[in-house]
């Protein structure tokens, strides 16, 4: 993902205030507390820091909230997105017995 993409993600009555903050100030506060990309550990994003010449610092999201540049040599989670079109939908549930969006009755796009 993208830093902006961790940044558009929060939610609840602190969205308009947050989205105001510079992602730096996201840290510790209720705007990382109601974001739900929020990550469980340090995760990668894709974007390279503006400060290195090379890809070798890239932006990086921790499960405070912080958003700073580290070396990408050392381990961090990678977490997956997928961008889709306004014209994608999601199919009815093909199995009502079953909660939609599990491993047994995944969301089926459309």
């Amino acid at each position: 993902m993208y830093p902006s993409d961790f940044g558009y993600a929060v939610g609840g009555e602190v969205r308009e205030t947050c989205l105001g903050k510079s992602m730096i100030g996201y840290d510790g506060e209720s705007c990382n507390t109601n974001d739900w990309l929020k990550p469980s550990g340090s995760t990668w994003t894709m974007t390279p820091s503006p400060n290195s010449s090379s890809a070798y610092y890239v932006f990086q999201v921790d499960s405070t909230g912080y958003v700073g540049n580290y070396g990408a040599p050392y381990a961090s989670v990678v977490q997956p997105v997928v961008y889709l079109s306004s014209s994608v939908k999601i199919a009815e549930n093909p199995q009502p017995d079953k909660v939609y969006g599990s491993q047994e009755n995944p969301f089926i796009a459309k």
